[in-house]
């Protein structure tokens, strides 16, 4: 019997929650309100994002086994079996594809299949053969935002998409190779090959940092284009991006990739919340 422990801890819920997060992110920001009909892809996203990583526990089951980090999978730990874990990863993701149909029609058939064989069959093979398999994360990234903006009616060709994809795109560059940073010798470990063997670390702080700023500056660029008539939506904004910007300056000094780590993703996570909070009460 699988205990919702394990459920939870197959399916990565809260990571899984936080990508269905950007799709709300980007409804309300499409729409400036939110209704009942965000229900189905938020469902569609979620039960997607459920599925493809559990799927992705099952193909690699035998790598976590090897990591500290991930040792205590349920699969990895044999708590589980992969067939099971496969049953379980198959029924979320058809579940997810009938709300998507339901939903967008055949372009959310399209997009979830794409999303699905992107993450586990391009990304998580790469993964294992070349050091720039965040590439494929990244583009991965932008599809929950990019299905709100559609569930919502908006049009791809908005600045403000372009704007919202390119936040979510480079973001997801440095919070990869954050974790990198700190555990690539556990994957190193696991035969995973890293950005580390190719740069060093120092090359590879160097390069995050660069990519931090650029995750900086597309988040400023989101908030122009969103733009806010509130003082104090204005003035936490620039609260924030100097906070990040001290933050990203201080990472070449104390080395502390987690700490930068949550400070990216606390970044992103406070963008998003101060930006629908603007949209709902200001447009």
């Amino acid at each position: 019997m699988i205990t919702l422990k394990q459920f939870l801890i197959l399916t990565k819920f809260k990571l899984s929650f936080v990508v269905s997060l950007s799709l709300v992110f980007g409804f309300i920001l499409s729409k400036n309100s939110i209704d009942i009909s965000i229900i189905n892809p938020f469902l569609a996203v979620l039960l997607l994002a459920l599925g493809v990583s559990a799927l992705n526990q099952v193909q690699e089951y035998k790598e976590d086994s090897l990591m500290p980090r991930t040792k205590n999978r349920p699969i990895a730990s044999k708590a589980i079996s992969p067939q099971q874990g496969f049953f379980i990863s198959s029924a979320l993701i058809i579940l997810g594809f009938v709300f998507i149909y339901i939903t967008l029609d055949l372009l959310g058939i399209f997009l979830f299949a794409f999303v699905v064989l992107m993450y586990n069959l391009l990304y998580t093979k790469a993964k294992k053969i070349t050091i720039y398999a965040a590439v494929f994360g990244a583009i991965l990234g932008v599809i929950p935002p990019l299905i709100g903006w559609l569930s919502a009616q908006g049009n791809l060709n908005d600045l403000g998409f372009i704007a919202l994809g390119l936040f979510y795109f480079i973001w997801q560059i440095p919070h990869f190779w954050l974790l990198t940073l700190k555990y690539h010798k556990e994957y190193e470990k696991a035969s995973f090959p890293t950005v580390v063997k190719r740069f060093g670390i120092e090359g590879l702080e160097r390069i995050t940092f660069i990519w931090l700023l650029l995750t900086l500056i597309a988040g400023m660029f989101l908030t122009i284009i969103f733009s806010t008539e509130s003082i104090i939506i204005t003035s936490l904004l620039i609260i924030i991006n100097l906070y990040t910007l001290y933050l990203i300056f201080s990472l070449r000094k104390t080395h502390n990739y987690l700490h930068t780590f949550i400070g990216i993703n606390s970044y992103m996570l406070a963008i998003m919340v101060i930006l629908i909070v603007n949209a709902m009460i200001y447009n």
